[in-house]
């Protein structure tokens, strides 16, 4: 990824910058509104299309793993994603107030679960985010100004950088936990052309603490006029979800037991899980998106099958949806 690096480093800079202005939160807004008129090419008129993806990761193991993703998009209420790492494979398809989910295989490791938030490259308009700070250009790097959210309870920030000329996104940070710290999951865009009348990115990478987790180029994007309606057809096997395009909340757990440490346990670790909260706010379709090795795992997941939520709601109806719950074991405490 060219000025990768550099923009790693100048975002760090960033980060660590205070600045005084009038109405953050308006202008952080406007910035983040100005990139999806730029590059997004999921809005509500834009032309159906075909994207293909290839990707590689870094495994737990430490080895580079490849993989491909192709979506057909026809309009917000009719898509289809598939995504193949090895053995494994994820079909993703949406329909009008519905979508429907099949994995197949050992399943998607953490980093390729994320693949489709890096493509978006812009929060959907229901993700809010405080502002408290905006960086204008510096004289030295006139190119970039970037949007830096109010810090959470882990003293945790958001933020977004754009390319001033054509506000489009060129790097975004959220939080991510590591343990019991919270630290930066940072994801650059960069050799953006032309679709139609949007500007999309050709290559992508995301880092944690300088450390490439995945990275993403398009070998593909193309018009898709009349895509073959069987692509957007419920697979057989496929869990049914909810889909939501009003204002959703998200499940939040009321009852949710700690796990008790692995026999012989003698160390700290961490899960994170994928389920599926349904709308009676059980959980369902477990899987573990990122181990703490296998004796946490099976702990962890035994642990979440216990716990209880209150569902996610579209407008005030419950309805299931998918989420990330991270288990933390602590020895010795």
């Amino acid at each position: 990824m060219r000025n990768r690096g550099r923009a790693a480093a100048l975002l760090m800079v960033l980060l660590t910058t205070l600045c005084v202005g009038e109405d953050q939160q308006a202008r952080g807004e406007a910035m983040l509104e100005r990139a999806r008129l730029a590059s997004d090419i999921r809005a509500l008129n834009a032309p159906a299309f075909r994207l293909k993806v290839s990707f590689s990761f870094v495994s737990e193991k430490l080895e580079t793993v490849a993989g491909t993703y192709v979506e057909w998009w026809a309009s917000k209420n009719q898509w289809r994603r598939e995504t193949v790492v090895g053995d494994s494979r994820r079909l993703d398809v949406g329909g009008p107030d519905k979508r429907w989910l099949l994995d197949t295989g050992p399943g998607m490791p953490e980093q390729v679960r994320r693949l489709p938030a890096l493509l978006d490259v812009i929060p959907s308009k229901a993700s809010k985010f405080d502002f408290e700070t905006i960086l204008d250009p510096a004289p030295d790097n006139s190119a970039v100004q970037c949007a830096i959210t109010t810090p959470g309870p882990e003293k945790q920030k958001s933020a977004f950088c754009f390319h001033k000329a054509s506000g489009a996104l060129i790097q975004k940070v959220e939080p991510y936990p590591v343990g019991r710290r919270v630290t930066g999951y940072s994801c650059d865009y960069a050799a953006f052309h032309m679709f139609g009348n949007y500007t999309y990115p050709r290559e992508m990478a995301c880092f944690i603490e300088g450390h490439r987790k995945i990275e993403a180029k398009v070998i593909e994007l193309s018009f898709e006029p009349s895509p073959d309606t069987a692509l957007f057809k419920a697979p057989p096997e496929a869990v049914e979800l909810d889909s939501c395009s009003g204002k959703i909340t998200h499940p939040k757990a009321v009852s949710s037991p700690e796990p008790g440490l692995p026999w012989r346990a003698s160390r700290d670790s961490s899960v994170v899980i994928e389920l599926i909260v349904d709308a009676k706010g059980s959980p369902r379709d477990l899987s573990v998106t990122r181990s703490g090795g296998k004796a946490f795992d099976e702990s962890a997941l035994h642990t979440v099958r216990t716990w209880h939520f209150n569902p996610a709601t579209c407008d005030g109806r419950p309805i299931a949806t998918t989420i990330h719950v991270q288990v933390d074991f602590r020895f010795g405490r």
